[in-house]
């Protein structure tokens, strides 16, 4: 069986549905299990519903249930062509929003946007996908049934740290959707959304319906988990600065984890970690495109494949800091408490070079860089550098190959690109520096063009 996980992009109106709905059907044969996301724009609306409501903002909460109401409302009157489904479909619609809007007036009552209630009310926008699409399964003759995922994600939720937990997705899965799969039933069910043991409402976060995919992937030991979302797949570049930029036919867990890390927007890393744990390859697809290919990510680098570079991704958004102080000759700790410091404010870091009493991080632009700067300058001098980018360079076979940092560093200066810091080690699949956001078109296709 397969795990075919549809994105909000894939689900924004009538005819999208329609086209998850033909998808769907050319893979019967492999035994689908479906996971969607909420339409496109749902979950903004819900979050913006939730601050309204902490807030106490009436009009512009009436507005925007009002929104998220006439949208499904909309698609299932372009639908459904069977009267008996309409009514049904349009009965629970309804239903759902009653209780949207009692979950929102409890929200006005806490005044608060971390509950769990906010949880609740996030899970909206996945449950009504899920339940039009169910129908819709129906009205074409195919045997669908909706299961609410949070009768199986389930999660921790100590101090809003959300984390699923396996052996019980695992024992869920067995119980709730293996009966269902084996008596020849789509199952259609809910990415991003889940509870804890004791039925909790919680949500695993943005991007969090491709993990949702990727845990029962790994629960049911499915062949393939399948991303289909508005992409063709993973590409060399981005086709935004290299419109030629090449489809990846496959690629390793550790190359597409990398290329997220530093900016490529297709996948969401932690999302495919239990299926790297199973050996359970993950296509990415383009449900606009849906007889494409797409980009197979697989645990091993295939036989055969000496390709050096793979594909190249650049993050904005980038600070340099750096630190001057005596100190660092004296204390082995103090750079263990940097990270600690940034990690109590949740500012990744991305590369870190140091010398005897220098040391320099690069992090993402963040509203507390004065706070942040502040408590630097009690340690050592800080010298703060702006509207910097990091740029990467994925290759399995770049493993051991420290010439392409005397290549890239010469052709870079050979276009007069400044380069702040590199960092790459003989054991890791990528080359990663650091340079002026001004500059990442060029470097992006000097690169791309002298080794892809």
């Amino acid at each position: 069986m397969i795990i075919m996980k549809f994105g909000g992009t894939s689900l924004r109106d009538a005819d999208a549905f329609r086209n998850v709905v033909s998808i769907i059907e050319n893979s019967f044969d492999r035994k689908p299990l479906v996971v969607v996301s909420a339409m496109a724009g749902i979950t903004n609306l819900l979050e913006r519903s939730i601050k309204a409501a902490a807030r106490q903002q009436r009009d512009s909460l009436q507005e925007m249930i009002e929104d998220i109401l006439d949208q499904h409302l909309a698609v299932i009157k372009d639908l459904f062509s069977n009267s008996l489904l309409y009514e049904t479909s349009n009965k629970t619609i309804l239903s759902e929003i009653k209780n949207l809007r009692a979950l929102l007036e409890a929200m006005k009552t806490v005044k608060s946007e971390q509950s769990h209630l906010g949880h609740a009310i996030l899970s909206t926008g996945e449950i009504l996908s899920s339940l039009i699409l169910t129908s819709l399964l129906r009205q074409e003759g195919i045997n669908a049934q909706f299961i609410d995922a949070r009768k199986i994600m389930i999660t921790s939720d100590e101090h809003d740290n959300i984390i699923p937990i396996p052996n019980l997705i695992q024992q869920g899965s067995n119980r709730v959707l293996s009966p269902v799969l084996e008596n020849g039933n789509t199952v259609v069910t809910q990415g991003f959304i889940g509870a804890t043991a004791e039925g909790t409402p919680t949500t695993l976060g943005r991007n969090g319906s491709d993990f949702s995919a990727s845990l029962l992937g790994a629960a049911l030991k499915a062949d393939e988990i399948q991303i289909w979302t508005d992409v063709d797949g993973i590409l060399t570049a981005d086709p935004s600065i290299i419109p030629s930029a090449k489809l990846l036919e496959t690629m390793t867990f550790d190359e597409a984890s990398e290329l997220a890390y530093f900016g490529a927007r297709v996948l969401f890393p932690a999302a495919i970690q239990p299926a790297l744990d199973k050996g359970i390859p993950v296509r990415v697809l383009n449900s606009h495109l849906p007889n494409s290919s797409g980009t197979l990510i697989v645990d091993k680098p295939r036989n055969g494949d000496t390709k050096l570079v793979k594909s190249i991704a650049y993050k904005e958004g980038i600070t340099l800091l750096t630190i001057t102080s005596s100190q660092l000759l004296l204390s082995t700790k103090l750079i263990a408490d940097f990270f600690s410091y940034l990690n109590t404010l949740s500012v990744p870091v991305f590369a870190i070079s140091k010398s005897a009493t220098k040391i320099s991080l690069t992090i993402e632009n963040s509203k507390d860089i004065n706070q942040i700067i502040d408590h630097f300058n009690k340690i050592g001098e800080t010298h703060v550098e702006y509207k910097k980018a990091v740029v990467s360079i994925v290759g399995e076979n770049l493993k051991g190959n420290p010439d392409i940092s005397w290549e890239v560093i010469k052709i870079l200066k050979q276009n007069n690109t400044q380069i702040d810091l590199i960092s790459q080690f003989s054991s890791q699949i990528s080359f990663m520096f650091i340079i002026n956001e001004k500059d990442i078109e060029s470097t992006v296709k000097l690169i791309h063009k002298k080794y892809i």
